[in-house]
């Protein structure tokens, strides 16, 4: 005996949870004030690389 919808599963769980963190932590840091999280994650601003992905500029080069 097998379980035949495993496979269909794994990807609903998985975007299940994905959602769930979505709109836990990403829509009110998007939404609310100023936010570290969204701070950390810029990877270019006005045109440059942030300091913290400023290693990037390597591979561009």
């Amino acid at each position: 005996m097998t379980i035949d919808n495993l496979p269909s599963e794994l990807p609903r769980d998985a975007s299940t949870a994905f959602g769930e963190q979505l709109l836990k932590y990403v829509f009110p840091a998007l939404l609310g004030p100023h936010n570290e999280i969204l701070e950390r994650a810029t990877i270019a601003q006005n045109g440059q690389l942030c300091p913290r992905f400023a290693y990037l500029a390597d591979y561009v080069a």
